[in-house]
């Protein structure tokens, strides 16, 4: 014959189970100190960076910032358009008066 099992106990060892189960999750989780959290968001934030180094930039077309480079050279010099004379004259804000100041 078997052993006779309470079913309204076998419940509630199991709940009180999962209870501490959970509890040991959360000491893990939260129950760090800030050095501690600190470390591994610098070491996670590392990991991140590093993956990202790693990436291709775009495998659909190979040549896309090589033909960039040579649409923008066409178009003008570079030292003009990273002049900051030009590039202050470029900008029109929309409270400015009618007229250019001249600073």
């Amino acid at each position: 014959m078997g052993d006779l099992v309470n079913l309204r106990q076998a419940r509630k060892r199991k709940q009180r189970d999962e209870k501490s189960r959970k509890a040991d999750q959360n000491r893990a989780l939260h129950g760090r100190t800030r050095g501690e959290r600190q470390l591994s968001d610098h070491e996670r934030k590392n990991a991140d960076k590093q993956l990202d180094g790693h990436k291709r930039v775009d495998t659909a077309a190979p040549g896309a910032d090589e033909a960039a480079d040579e649409v923008a050279s066409v178009a003008g010099s570079d030292d003009d358009a990273k002049s900051p004379d030009n590039a202050k004259n470029n900008v029109i804000s929309i409270f400015a008066p009618d007229r250019p100041s001249e600073t």
